[in-house]
């Protein structure tokens, strides 16, 4: 893939993370939101599936991309606790756990800015 190629996927995983969060924060607030649009495994929602096939493939050995699954897995971790205190309709805790997974989620596009930046600056065009 080419280096304009790599860094539309990279755009295209975040925004699928953007949208994943937005329907968690939906259910915090107490829509009724479809499981699959938000899946408590990392693997299973959009931005994972990317992650762990054509992402992986093209930069699983670079360590910024390393970075990035360690605070993704923390993220449905949270995710999965925040799941569990919904079902139990511990609203207050929920809130609490909601305020965690968006700063985890922050963190996660900050470190996925910095692996555009460093798909930018790769000597290669082509990954």
């Amino acid at each position: 893939m080419t280096k304009q190629e790599a860094l539309s996927q990279v755009r295209h995983a975040k925004s699928a993370h953007i949208r994943w969060r937005a329907y968690v924060q939906a259910m915090v607030a107490g829509l009724e939101i479809e499981e699959a649009r938000a899946p408590v495994h990392h693997k299973d929602c959009d931005f994972g599936q990317w992650f762990y096939d054509k992402g992986f493939k093209a930069f699983g050995h670079w360590q910024i991309y390393q970075d990035v699954e360690y605070g993704h897995e923390l993220l449905h971790e949270v995710y999965q606790l925040l799941h569990r205190v919904l079902g139990e309709g511990d609203q207050t805790r929920a809130a609490m756990i909601m305020a965690q997974l968006v700063g985890i989620s922050h963190s996660l596009l900050a470190a996925l800015e910095l692996l555009e930046e460093e798909i930018r600056q790769a000597a290669t065009e082509h990954f």
